[in-house]
């Protein structure tokens, strides 16, 4: 199985303060082409299907109004990979982000409905989750409940079928999430802790595991922010409870934490994390993801920009001896052509050990162009210009 570590976001979810006293429209958006050739893509043994020249586009946008007491908006984003080699199987993946808020900083209350699917040669995912937070604050201190409820489809490749499942694991995901947080100017500090219950819609799997558990997830969280650096960590200890006798309950601990630093020319992004995952794979309840990665951009000048990112990351299957392993290692050039365009080429390298304990590598080379939207950015001075005047003359 292939275990990517990705050094870059093509598009992120979007947040919308309630506290502007006028209303506000925000719109930004990019789409990228790409093409190149990939060594193996679906990182296989051997020369596995053989390489394949490939084609894709990623697209991203964020949308939204902000009033003085509400706020509401869209993200989405979505990606497809197309090969020359009929064998390779196409990449698809899509995401929307629906929120809207309402409240200002002393209490407020956010919804959110989140569409996700994923369809590769080894995974076929798709989600669908609904969250309901609320928030007050008194003083420095911040109280806080999310919660939450998701509908969940997976299914992956596995060893005993040589391909996907003959149907896709279904469940539903209910969680409660309360916290509380001391926030100062710059930082964030608090605990949480996550109650979430798994219930899947088949009792048994095609294997004849039953996989419906619950969660007991306490946190421990910090956040720091100032014009240089941005930093977010938590620690957790994770204990599920599982009803199948064949399962180990699960007591571990977690974590994930990612910096960011600038200081002009040069930006430095460190981002570590272990998770727990959902799994089809037959003698696992869950697999634990651990990943590390780092990124190094340098603006060699206004319109170059030259990147660095290297990234190791691992899956365990729990209650098995089967782990995979997997190195990444990539550099970049991009270069602005002004009016939102820029040319960008990469080279990467993938290299590491399968689930069947079997070697796999594969080498990309892609050039792409991309092209960013922001019409309410350009035309605010415009207006900012035409409010001054009016003031000015009347």
């Amino acid at each position: 199985m292939r275990r990517v570590v990705k050094t870059g976001v093509c598009a992120g979810a979007i947040v919308f303060a309630a506290s502007s006293v006028y209303a506000e429209d925000d719109f930004v958006a990019s789409l990228r082409l790409r093409g190149g050739y990939d060594t193996n893509p679906q990182f296989s043994t051997g020369s596995g299907i053989g390489g394949s020249a490939f084609i894709g586009t990623d697209t991203a946008l964020a949308a939204g109004v902000k009033e003085k007491d509400y706020s509401y908006g869209v993200a989405a984003e979505a990606s497809t990979t197309q090969y020359a080699n009929p064998l390779a199987v196409p990449a698809l993946s899509g995401k929307v982000i629906l929120r809207g808020t309402y409240g200002g900083d002393i209490a407020n209350i956010a919804a959110t409905t989140t569409i996700a699917d994923t369809n590769t040669y080894n995974l076929r995912s798709s989600d669908l989750i609904q969250s309901l937070k609320g928030e007050v604050k008194f003083g420095a201190i911040k109280l806080f409940t999310t919660v939450e409820g998701a509908r969940s489809s997976l299914n992956q490749t596995n060893a005993i079928f040589q391909d996907f499942l003959p149907s896709p694991q279904v469940y539903l995901r209910g969680t409660l999430i309360p916290g509380i947080s001391y926030v100062g100017d710059k930082f964030e500090v608090g605990t949480s802790v996550n109650l979430s219950v798994r219930r899947y819609e088949k009792e048994l799997d095609d294997f004849g595991y039953r996989r419906d558990n619950e969660r007991v997830q306490p946190f421990l969280f910090a956040k720091y922010q100032d014009k240089d650096i941005t930093f977010f960590g938590s620690i957790s200890n994770l204990r599920a409870t599982f009803h199948d006798v064949d399962f180990t309950n699960v007591n571990m601990v977690l974590y994930d934490a990612n910096l960011s630093w600038r200081a002009t020319p040069f930006t430095l992004d460190l981002a570590a994390y272990r998770r727990a995952s959902e799994t089809t794979f037959p003698i696992s309840p869950i697999t634990i993801d651990t990943a590390y990665t780092a990124k190094a951009s340098w603006q060699v000048e206004p319109k170059l920009t030259l990147t660095a990112g290297i990234g190791y990351a691992t899956t365990d299957y729990l209650d098995s001896r089967f782990s995979a392993q997997t190195w990444t290692y990539g550099f970049g050039v991009s270069h602005d052509l002004g009016n939102g365009y820029a040319l960008g080429l990469d080279l990467s390298r993938s290299q590491g050990t399968l689930i069947s304990g079997e070697k796999a590598s594969a080498i990309i080379v892609s050039s792409s162009l991309t092209k960013k939207f922001s019409p309410f950015a350009k035309e605010a001075p415009k207006e900012a210009a035409k409010d001054k005047s009016a003031v000015s003359k009347s």
